[in-house]
């Protein structure tokens, strides 16, 4: 039970000034002031506008309430079971409903052209809060957090309201730092029936004609002569303004006229109503379903084909998980052999993430050939996921209980070199850490405890000497991953634990310290979703939609959530076409490609059946593979004219007649006249089997 900050917790009975029936969000074990610190969010009734008091309502953001409690006592609590974690954790704040965060991300996906997106207004607010995040220690360790989030919101240019303040960073920091969580509340916009005020112009204003300029669609008798023009002019290769035409002009009855500028426009003789473009294509998307149409404009062929389908221990100054980390890199002993003679491929980097407060390793990732920054991006990215499922991405299957960690810390400290660069941090704001350190140059002991973790390997005197791997770079990292595992359960962290813990009877490993500290919440960690995690930490990289897959190198890719989307059927319409997308380089076995606002994730295809083993496979091993298959391509270029020549030679050396030795001749060959059928009347016995029927 992960009890990081932002948790859903209840009070079933009550407890303190917690009350009975509220949820609040763990914000802060604060070991320095001996309190840990709760909010909760009260929604507050909605008010008339000025505009229309009888109509109008509008409901304002909620009420941020700050409790405080004993550190003591809150940790009693939790022992006790008077305070409990809430069974199901909502992924958004209440005032979202049961909207999902990439259900939020279509919203945005379909606002095609908008002056300003939602996305633009979430970094709006990220920008007055972001001074407060940064500076988050100083602000949750204040006497009244409050008061000077309240004096921020006033310094802001130009100042915003200090409960709306509150309520912002309150909601970014309890509910993983989700930049959704500050999204618009905008599934409730725009819901009501239209039908209800018939006559009546909703939509856009024309520019040209001015805001009140045309009719409204919403009435029946409208809507059904739109539909009954669709029925009587759609066919087979007749485009959707054509049918619009036609049905004004011989179902509504207008005519076209011409105004003073010379433009040509419709108008109705009688002043009836009749639709523009934009609401009669509508009212038809509504009525009938896009497959209908293509099949309509295409036939079912087409569609079917293309469209379809140190002043002390550095464990001293920290109290909580995840509170701090440390990063640093190795490299293993063991070379892996390459696909061509003799040769080996570059050797692998590993990058591993250690909790201070605990002495676990809480993430690892590798790099080929060199320390690179994409290693410690993919430790950071298996520092944030779910260990069973990054496992997984290597076809390795570990137990939730040997790896609990989850969530990335707020505090790293950087390895100095390519984990300090730039390219090392996360390409979004979610992924970045509050506090990047960077320990002077060769000073290893100012991080000394994921130093001091390291795998160590003998110097051997005399003439140098390797070890050669029969594994495969994602078999190697899989042999790393095994090794961090059993780290976690077998390392000595007995200088870690205090009294209470030994009391407590805490055995000295690293997971066993981690669940205990986890259980009485004290967890700094920050959550962040799979996807978030995938697009801020993961490499980007374009592949290629086809009709049948997706393309990286020569490595096809396809899963049936792919099938579901409608990629493929415009890669068959487009002759194909790029997507963005993101890979773990040292293992191809999945990637994930961005597909119509949401993140698709695609699994390696073989081009016959056999071992799945084969599927797991750096970009390194893929691209070698690739230059051999290429090699072999053009050495059987030739081989396959040869091999025709050599069949030809031997057919003239055994009949003594060149292979193609036949006369083009004009006219159609005399089958069937006197001479010919005489002549197969003579020989066709000779040619069956004796006995053969005639």
């Amino acid at each position: 039970m992960s009890m990081h900050i932002g948790v859903q917790l209840l009070a079933p009975r009550g407890y303190e000034q917690m009350a009975s029936g509220v949820i609040y969000h763990l914000l802060r074990s604060d070991h320095h002031r001996d309190r840990v610190l709760l909010v909760c969010f009260v929604q507050r009734p909605s008010k008339p506008t000025k505009k229309a008091k009888h109509q109008k309502k509008w409901t304002p953001l909620p009420l941020p309430v700050l409790i405080g409690l004993r550190r003591g006592k809150f940790e009693q609590g939790l022992l006790e079971g008077l305070i409990v974690r809430v069974d199901e954790q909502v992924e958004l704040p209440t005032w979202f409903g049961d909207l999902t965060s990439s259900e939020l991300l279509e919203y945005d996906f379909k606002r095609k052209g908008a002056k300003k997106s939602h996305a633009d207004r979430i970094d709006q607010i990220l920008s007055y809060i972001w001074p407060l995040v940064n500076n988050l220690d100083e602000v949750l360790s204040a006497e009244d957090p409050s008061t000077l989030i309240n004096r921020h919101a006033r310094s802001c240019r130009p100042p915003q309201n200090e409960t709306r303040m509150r309520c912002w960073l309150y909601t970014y920091l309890c509910f993983g730092r989700s930049r959704w969580a500050l999204h618009y509340p905008v599934h409730k916009i725009g819901v009501w029936d239209r039908m209800t005020k018939v006559g009546k112009k909703f939509g856009r204003q024309s520019l040209a004609k001015g805001a009140q300029h045309g009719y409204g669609s919403n009435d029946p008798e409208m809507i059904e002569k739109i539909l009954d023009g669709y029925r009587r002019f759609a066919g087979p290769g007749e485009h959707m303004s054509k049918i619009f035409r036609q049905t004004l002009m011989k179902i509504f009855g207008c005519t076209v006229t011409t105004d003073r500028f010379g433009r040509k426009y419709f108008v109705h003789p009688s002043g009836e109503p009749f639709p523009t473009l934009g609401q009669f294509e509508y009212r038809v998307a509504q009525t009938f379903p896009l497959l209908e149409r293509q099949y309509t404009k295409f036939g079912h062929a087409r569609t079917r084909n293309r469209l379809a389908p140190s002043l002390g221990r550095f464990t001293e100054s920290v109290g909580n998980l995840m509170e701090r980390t440390e990063e640093d890199g190795y490299r293993p002993d063991q070379v892996a052999m390459g696909y061509e003679s003799g040769s080996h491929l570059p050797p692998l980097i590993v990058v591993r993430t250690r909790c201070v407060t605990s002495g676990m390793l809480v993430g690892i990732g590798f790099s080929v050939g060199g320390e690179r920054a994409s290693a410690y991006r993919i430790a950071k990215f298996c520092e944030a996921i779910d260990k069973q499922k990054f496992c997984s991405l290597f076809g390795y299957t570990i137990e939730s209980h040997q790896w609990p960690s989850i969530g990335i810390s707020p505090h790293r400290i950087a390895d100095r070199g390519p984990g300090s660069t730039a390219k090392a941090q996360s390409s979004t704001s979610q992924g970045r850490a509050a506090i990047d350190e960077m320990p002077p140059s060769w000073m290893g002991q100012s991080k000394a405890p994921i130093e001091s973790s390291n795998p160590r390997s003998d110097n051997i005197e005399g003439e140098p000497t390797f070890i050669e791997s029969q594994l495969t770079i994602p078999q190697l990292a899989i042999q790393e991953i095994a090794r961090t595992v059993a780290a976690n359960n077998s390392a000595d962290v007995s200088q870690r634990l205090n009294n209470q813990a030994v009391v407590a009877g805490v055995m000295p490993t690293p997971i066993a310290l981690w669940n205990y500290l986890n259980s009485l919440g004290r967890n700094n960690a920050i959550p962040i979703t799979f996807d978030d995690a995938v697009r801020a930490f993961l490499m980007p990289i374009q592949v290629r939609v086809e009709n049948d897959g997706v393309y990286y190198l020569d490595q096809r890719f396809d899963s049936p959530k792919l099938r579901d989307l409608t990629l493929l059927e415009r890669a068959s319409a487009t002759h194909g076409f790029e997507v963005k997308a993101y890979m773990l380089d040292v293992c191809l076995r999945h990637i994930w490609i961005e597909a119509e606002g949401q993140l698709v994730e695609v699994d390696a295809m073989l081009q016959i059946f056999d071992g799945d083993e084969q599927l797991f496979i750096s970009v390194v091993e893929l691209e070698q593979i690739r230059r051999l298959r290429r090699e072999s391509a053009s050495g059987f270029r030739v081989h396959t004219q040869a091999a025709r020549s050599e069949v030809h030679e031997d057919f003239e050396e055994q009949t003594g007649k060149p292979f193609d030795q036949g006369t083009r001749k004009t006219g159609r060959a005399k089958r069937r006249n006197v001479v010919s059928m005489d002549e197969r009347r003579q020989v066709i016995d000779y040619l069956r089997a004796k006995g053969g029927k005639s």
